[in-house]
């Protein structure tokens, strides 16, 4: 919660916030396959192309997995050949998520953020396994500034690290 931060919705609420970015990235694939399936139905359907119906067969479960189940492409079964369809298209619902929440210096510090209990629930609900990374942005442009021995000593005073280690992989 800070000032200099702009709201879309009007207020702060990371797990709605959540919920509309994922919206975001699954109507993002749902526009790239709905091409890949426009172009997979003239030759297969209308073509007769046998030797495209594998991938046609698999852009059609993705298709109905993003529109109608309103699902991501990671949260399916998927067998060998179809793994190799989808790694052909990297399609951004079939990435691993890593949800970085970025906190005031002092709720960094302290640990405590009245929203974090909150997106860890919404995440084991909704995306079990996936990591959740709180850092501080300030406190980590903070340490930029410093030397060594003094970002040292300060981590140390603080109590804390830097979460870059976790987010940088």
């Amino acid at each position: 919660e800070d000032d200099d931060v702009t709201h879309v919705e009007g207020d702060v609420n990371p797990v709605r916030d959540l919920e509309i970015i994922l919206d975001e990235l699954r109507l993002k694939d749902i526009e790239y396959i709905s091409n890949v399936y426009d172009k997979l139905f003239k030759l297969v359907e209308r073509g007769g192309d046998k030797k495209l119906k594998p991938e046609y067969d698999t852009i059609c479960k993705v298709k109905t997995l993003l529109e109608e189940e309103k699902r991501h492409v990671r949260f399916s079964d998927w067998d060998a050949k179809e793994i190799e369809v989808l790694n052909r298209h990297l399609l951004i619902t079939s990435k691993p998520m890593i949800y970085l929440v970025n906190l005031s210096e002092k709720d960094f510090i302290r640990k405590k953020n009245k929203w974090l209990m909150k997106i860890k629930e919404w995440i084991d609900a909704n995306d079990p396994g996936a990591m959740l990374i709180p850092f501080s942005g300030v406190f980590e442009y903070a340490l930029l500034d410093m030397e060594p021995d003094a970002r040292k000593e300060f981590l140390k005073e603080k109590g804390t690290t830097s979460a870059l280690e976790k987010i940088i992989l």
